[in-house]
């Protein structure tokens, strides 16, 4: 059990050895890896692991997303890598003894309406017709998203791929700079913000001024949104009087 377990969280880490990075033709990060396909929890169950679902495969991810473990203090370290891996024989097992079931309860519900005399009242034209055979339509969400390992650092990869990957974070971690803060009205526990800044003029609503201005350091504020959008003064000494008499009452 303790030995499943430790498998379960064992770092892996993405290198030039074992990862290339490339842009799909929509601008999205692909990932080439051969790694381990993850296993869950309920893979403890199982009295003999499979030894050959414990080699590393190469998978190709159409399209993998980026998360810092310290989006502050190392930027460009300890990056997680996420994508949907395929399903495994056990998942598709399972799923096929579900549809299975559902057809079968469906069947007896039938057969038990029509053995009562009951039939179908709706019209036939609204009824959606099901085609099985067609292309599905692809219903991925982030919830299916895993772990497919670390990147200890970015500038262990060339240069092209530094550029994949600081591009990928630049998109999710984009805060724009507040250089002016215009106005900042109070009303019924939300903030109004007009700020200029390093990309234009901005309107703003934060719930919560208090805990969702955040102090990175002394000088540093994050500030985030209803909508989690994040926007950032750089440093506080650098702004002028106005500004600062118009924040300093929520720090």
């Amino acid at each position: 059990m303790s030995e499943n377990m430790n498998n379960i969280v064992d770092v892996v880490y993405l290198t030039p050895q074992n990862a290339e990075f490339t842009l799909s033709e929509n601008g999205f990060l692909k990932l080439k890896a051969t790694v381990k396909m993850p296993k869950n929890i309920s893979d403890l169950d199982d009295k003999e692991p499979d030894a050959e679902e414990d080699k590393p495969k190469e998978f190709s991810f159409e399209r993998v997303f980026l998360h810092r473990a310290f989006p502050f203090e190392n930027p460009n370290e300890y990056i997680a890598v996420s994508g949907n891996f395929p399903k495994t024989e056990k998942e598709l097992a399972k799923e096929r003894e579900e549809k299975e079931k559902r057809e079968k309860e469906e069947a007896e519900k039938k057969a038990k309406d029509a053995a009562e005399g009951k039939e179908d009242k709706k019209p036939k034209e609204d009824k959606k017709d099901e085609k099985t055979d067609g292309p599905k339509e692809n219903t991925t969400s982030l919830g299916d998203l895993k772990e497919i390992g670390i990147i200890r650092d970015i500038t262990l990869f060339d240069q092209n791929q530094q550029k994949y990957i600081a591009d990928e974070l630049h998109r999710k971690y984009f805060v724009p700079i507040i250089e002016t803060i215009q106005s900042v009205k109070e009303k019924y526990g939300y903030v109004y913000c007009d700020v200029k800044t390093n990309i234009g003029r901005i309107k703003f609503t934060v719930h919560d001024a208090h805990r969702n201005l955040i102090k990175v350091s002394d000088d540093r504020i994050l500030i985030a949104d209803v909508n989690g959008n994040r926007y950032e003064i750089s440093s506080l000494r650098a702004l002028d009087s106005s500004s600062m008499r118009k924040i300093e009452l929520y720090l």
